[in-house]
This record gives C-alpha cells, structure tokens and sequence, in this order.
C-alpha cells in the first residue's frame, strides 16, 4: 500500500518509546521503512540532545537502507529544525528565539510554585527540576532523570499538573507564554503563540505543503496534553497510549 500522507509525523516520548528510554531497534526499522514512502518528523518537547541519546543512537548504529533526507526532527516542541546534511550531519536549520525576559519570569514563576510547598513535590528529584532548552523552559516535577517506574506512579491522570499550569497562568497573566502538559510529569512553557502545532505549521510552509498532507500520532492529544493544539489547527491526528499502539499504526500502512 502506498502512503498518501506526505509527512508522518511522531511524538517522541510515549509514543515511540518509553519516556527518557532509548528507542527500540524494531520500532527504529520501521521508521527507516517509512521514510522510503514519505516524509517523516519527529517531534518533542525534549531538545537535541534528547533526541541524540533516545534516538539517533539507535538510528547510526543500524546502518541500516534509510533515506536520510526524508526524516526531520523537531525538538523542544518544533522551535529548532535538524535536518540532514551530507556535509554538515544533522544541522539545525531553523530556531524560534524565546526572549530572555519571558524565559526570567518563567523560570521566576516555576521557583515560587515550587518553593510554594502547595502541590505535593516529591522531595528526592533526579537531576534538574527546572529545565532551561534555549526556546523551551520544561518544568519536570521529578527532575530530568528520574526513573520511569516513579514517574508513572507520580501523575497518571495529569490533576496534580493541572493545579500547577492553572496557578503558573495566574501569576503570569498576560505574559507572553504558552504553557501546556507533556510527557508523565513534565510542564512546557514557550513564547505566546509557538506549540507543537505552530512547529508543524512552520514545518509544511517550509516545505510549501499543506497541513492536510500531515498526519500525526501522538500519546497526549487529551485537552492541554502538549500535542493538543496540533489536533486543534486540523492535522489529522491518531491518539496511541503505547509504543505498541503506534508500531501497529506503522505496520498497517507499510502492509
């Protein structure tokens, strides 16, 4: 079967792989399967050197028939763009600046929130809380690198985040920020107006497509999950709850 889609687009974390886990070598050969019939993107709010350790290391390591120039990866939310180069490797192409006074007070309101004591952080993290990618400020109620069995357990129906995003927009007021829910403990905030679904905009412009021709799979397409508002701007989107969901979607359209 031939796809019709002309950029399959992927969330990274809960979708292709287990949050902060390397990708399967199963899932990364169907993905090199993929980009034989189309383009495909990857997009996450976790930044390159993210996408590199989960991702990418898999990836080189196969050495596998792929075409290169047809898979793009879109981290910190699609505000940076690698693509590619013969010359160059993977070469960020495009970036959405965060200007350093919205970053300050976003980083200014998360410390209050947190030294707040009102939402039941757990006191052991596992590395940094707050995480500053250049375009995207991540808020991770566990820290970066905490273990996914904890994680898991901390949030499942996302309430507790609920309470911090609907209080960090109280602070903020009309502030330039967006802020929404990401991964299992995760908050990303960026400038007013960019999310995932203005990184995939951007994306098609680029490439003089239209956001019909994208199709999207996702694991938080809920209400205010951060892959919510690519469903909102009309790009057909596939919710999953698992890798295992998604390997299935993949399989049907390469059969």
């Amino acid at each position: 079967m031939s796809f019709i889609k002309k950029i399959a687009a992927f969330d990274l974390d809960g979708t292709l792989t287990e949050s902060k886990q390397e990708i399967s070598v199963a899932m990364t050969k169907l993905l090199a399967k993929l980009t034989c019939q189309t383009r495909v993107t990857i997009i996450s709010g976790e930044p390159f050197k993210q996408f590199e350790k989960q991702f990418l290391s898999v990836w080189n390591k196969l050495n596998i028939n792929r075409v290169e120039n047809n898979l793009i990866l879109l981290p910190v939310s699609g505000s940076q763009c690698y693509e590619y180069k013969p010359a160059t490797g993977w070469t960020l192409t495009y970036v959405k600046n965060f200007p350093s006074k919205d970053s300050r007070l976003a980083k200014k309101t998360l410390k209050k929130i947190i030294n707040s004591k009102k939402y039941n952080l757990p006191e052991k993290i596992w590395g940094k809380r707050v995480d500053d990618r250049g375009t995207q400020i991540t808020f991770s109620a566990l820290g970066q690198k905490a273990p996914l069995a904890k994680k898991i357990l901390w949030d499942p129906d996302q309430k507790k985040r609920q309470r911090i995003k609907a209080e960090f927009e109280k602070k903020i007021g009309q502030a330039n920020l967006e802020i929404s829910i990401g991964g299992t403990t995760s908050i990303d905030i960026l400038p007013k107006g960019f999310n995932k679904g203005t990184g995939l905009r951007c994306l098609a412009e680029r490439l003089n497509l239209n956001l019909k021709d994208i199709i999207f799979i996702g694991d938080s397409l809920f209400k205010n999950g951060n892959d919510y508002l690519i469903k909102k701007t009309g790009i057909e989107s596939i919710a999953v709850k698992s890798p295992n969901e998604t390997k299935n979607i993949i399989n049907k359209w390469l059969s």
